[in-house]
């Protein structure tokens, strides 16, 4: 057919890694999240400071959602992928097993 072959078990473990992957930036997110006002993080001579890196972890919080976003989108094509894949083959698989069936007659 196309000259290259689909292992669909491989196929699924990259989706899964992926996901998994995925699924862990909204920890990641949380930690860098609201530090502001946290006098144990920063101190009470660290609040300046704080306030600007809570603009910076707003702006970095924004891009993870953004990945995540386009993270998930990829791992429901990566499924979609393995399905079709799936799915050809079994299509392929019955119209030989119907011309095999034409070919001789009727017999398996």
């Amino acid at each position: 057919m196309s000259g290259f072959n689909v292992d669909l078990h491989v196929l699924d473990v990259h989706r899964r890694e992926l996901q998994a992957l995925i699924s862990g930036l909204p920890d990641a997110k949380a930690s860098g999240a609201d530090n502001l006002w946290n006098f144990e993080a920063w101190g009470v001579a660290g609040q300046p400071f704080a306030a600007l890196m809570n603009n910076w972890t707003g702006d970095a919080s924004e891009y993870v959602d953004a990945v995540k976003e386009a993270g998930d989108v990829l791992v429901q094509r990566f499924a979609d992928m393995c399905k079709t894949y799936a799915d050809q083959e079994e299509s392929a698989a019955e119209m030989f097993r119907k011309l095999r069936e034409g070919l001789d007659g009727g017999q398996p």
